[in-house]
C-alpha cells in the first residue's frame, strides 16, 4: 500500500512520516507533497492508494485535489486533515467520497487508527478492481470465441465449429448445473440521433450489461459476437433447469423496452428457442435470415412465429433444409424434426 500525504506546512508533513507505525498501519512507501500541484505530479507518476490532504491550502485546497485524484483513480481512498470543525467541510467531504475526516491537533494513534482502516479499504477496492479487470478479460475471451465461431459457420468449415462450440461450452460449464446456450440475433436498426458517438465495442458493453440484469434470476451471462455496428450474435449462457420460454422472451421484452425507451437507437431482436446444447450452426442461418426479413427496420422482439418468409425465399428454406440434414446425416432425423427446425 502506498499513500501521499499533502499539507503546505512542510512541519506536520514532516512529523506524520517519521511519527507514524507505518509498518503497523500496513504502509510499504510513504510520499510527501507541499502543495496541490506538486501531489498531482506524485500522483501522475506512482500508483497511490490513498491521499492523506490537508484542506487548507493556498492556490488550491485538499478538496478540489480529491475531486481531481477521484476522476483519475477513482479507488483512491481519500482522508482530509483540517484543524476547523466547519461541518460544510464534512458535508463536501462525504459529497466527495472521502473515507474520513480529522479534526487537527489529533494523537498518532487517532491518525494511525483511521489509516489502518482506510488501508483496508484501498485493499477491498484493490481485489474489487482487479476482479473487475478479469470479468472484462474474461468476457472478452469469450467474445472472441464467438466471434470466431460464426466466422468458421459462415465459411462452413463445421469441423473446427465444433471444435470452437466446445472450447466456448467449457467457459461456462462450471458455472452452471445444466448448461445451455440460448441464441439471439441483436440488430440496431435505428439510430435516432448521434450516432457517431456508439461504437461496436461501446454497444457490446451496454448489451451484455442490460441484457444480465433483466436476466439476473436465471445467472444468465452473455457473450456477444460483433458482426458490424449494427448487427450482434448473441449465446445467453443459462442453467437450463432455471430457464423457460416465458421468463426467456419477459427478458428479452424487458431489454428491448429499455433500449427503444431510453436510449438514443432503436433494436430488433431475433430469439431462438429452446437453448442450444451441441453444434447447431443452422440455427444462426436462421437467425439471420429472419433479420434480413425485417425489410422495415421495425423495432421489437420477432419471436420465429412472427416472421414470415417471402414466397421469392422457397430457395431459402429448401437450402436450409438441404444444410440441416448434411451436418445432421450421421443421426437418425426424421422429416417432422426438419420441417420443426424450418417452422413449418
Amino acid at each position: 500500500m502506498k499513500i501521499i500525504i499533502v499539507d503546505d506546512q512542510k512541519s506536520i508533513v514532516d512529523s506524520m512520516e517519521n511519527g507514524l507505525n507505518w509498518e503497523k498501519i500496513g504502509i510499504d512507501a510513504v510520499y510527501t507533497a507541499y502543495s496541490v500541484r506538486e501531489a498531482k505530479l506524485v500522483l501522475l507518476n506512482f500508483d497511490i492508494d490513498i491521499l492523506l490532504t490537508d484542506i487548507e491550502m493556498p492556490e488550491e485546497n485538499g478538496m478540489e485535489l480529491l475531486r481531481w485524484a477521484k476522476e483519475k483513480y477513482p479507488n483512491i481512498v481519500g482522508i482530509f486533515l483540517t484543524s476547523h470543525a466547519d461541518f460544510s467541510y464534512a458535508q463536501e467531504a462525504i459529497k466527495l467520497g472521502g473515507f474520513d475526516y480529522i479534526l487537527q491537533p489529533a494523537r498518532y494513534e487517532e491518525i494511525e487508527n483511521v489509516l489502518i482502516r482506510a488501508v483496508e479499504e484501498a485493499k477491498k477496492l484493490v481485489e474489487l478492481k482487479r476482479l473487475e479487470l478479469a470479468t472484462r478479460i474474461i468476457a472478452k475471451q469469450r467474445d472472441v470465441t464467438l466471434e470466431l465461431l460464426y466466422a468458421k459457420q459462415m465459411m462452413e468449415n463445421h469441423v473446427e465449429g465444433k471444435e470452437i462450440f466446445e472450447r466456448l461450452r467449457e467457459m461456462f460449464v462450471t458455472r452452471f448445473e445444466k448448461l445451455a446456450f440460448y441464441p439471439c440475433w441483436i440488430q440496431v436498426v435505428k439510430f435516432v440521433a448521434h450516432r457517431g458517438k456508439w461504437t461496436s465495442e461501446l454497444l457490446t458493453v451496454v448489451l451484455r450489461n442490460v441484457l444480465e440484469e433483466v436476466l439476473e434470476d436465471v445467472g444468465a451471462k452473455a457473450c456477444i459476437a460483433r458482426i458490424d455496428l449494427q448487427n450482434y450474435l448473441v449465446y445467453v449462457a443459462v442453467d437450463e433447469t432455471k430457464m423457460s420460454k416465458e421468463l426467456w422472451e419477459k427478458g428479452l421484452e424487458e431489454l428491448t423496452d429499455f433500449f427503444n425507451s431510453r436510449m438514443d437507437f432503436r433494436i430488433a431482436l431475433y430469439p431462438d428457442y429452446p437453448g442450444l446444447d451441441d453444434y447447431r450452426p443452422e440455427r444462426n442461418e436462421a437467425l439471420l435470415n429472419r433479420s434480413n426479413n425485417n425489410t422495415e427496420k421495425k423495432p421489437g422482439v420477432f419471436l420465429d412465429q412472427d416472421v414470415e418468409l417471402n414466397a421469392d425465399d422457397n430457395a431459402t428454406r429448401i437450402r436450409m433444409a438441404e444444410d440441416y440434414i448434411k451436418l445432421n446425416i450421421n443421426r437418425s432425423i426424421s422429416r417432422s424434426e426438419v420441417a420443426e427446425y424450418l417452422h413449418l
